[in-house]
């Protein structure tokens, strides 16, 4: 069942003009997902919030925008940290937990927010394959996990 821990992120980026640096480029927004994790923080991409200069996020059935800061950004594994300081924000709030990794052929459940919706997305499949892999947004190699179920782009 799923309850309050998915969040929905709203980002405002103006990513600079690296040719004329005393500009900055055109504005634009996006959408992404992100998990409570405990600790009055949040969990989401890191490309959710590249460039960022406004975050706002929203529990899922509440149509309050809460203020957010990126607390670190991991950009070679994709992934943001964040906190919102409204204590309202917070309540009846029950973070995530994470359990082991998954194993090949584990049944897995994909939740989040997709490009173009205001409502959860929710997906099964399996894991089908498990290796050390090229992150888009960094010159890592690190472990990926792919699964068979449907994931629609979230920015």
């Amino acid at each position: 069942m799923l309850d309050s821990k998915d969040q929905q992120v709203y980002c405002t980026h103006t990513a600079p003009d690296y040719s004329l640096p005393w500009q900055k480029q055109r504005q634009f927004t996006s959408t992404g997902s992100a998990f409570m994790i405990g600790d009055g923080k949040l969990l989401t991409n890191a490309h959710c919030v590249e460039h960022d200069t406004q975050v706002k996020v929203k529990k899922r059935g509440d149509d309050t925008k809460y203020v957010a800061k990126v607390l670190a950004r991991g950009v070679a594994c994709d992934i943001a940290l964040l906190s919102v300081e409204s204590k309202e924000f917070w309540e009846g709030a029950e973070p995530l937990s994470f359990g082991r990794l998954p194993r090949l052929q584990d049944a897995v459940t994909v939740v989040g927010y997709p490009l173009g919706g205001d409502t959860i997305s929710v997906t099964k499949g399996v894991v089908s394959r498990i290796e050390v892999t090229s992150y888009a947004h960094g010159s890592s190699e690190l472990l990926g996990i792919q699964i068979d179920a449907a994931i629609n782009p979230d920015f």
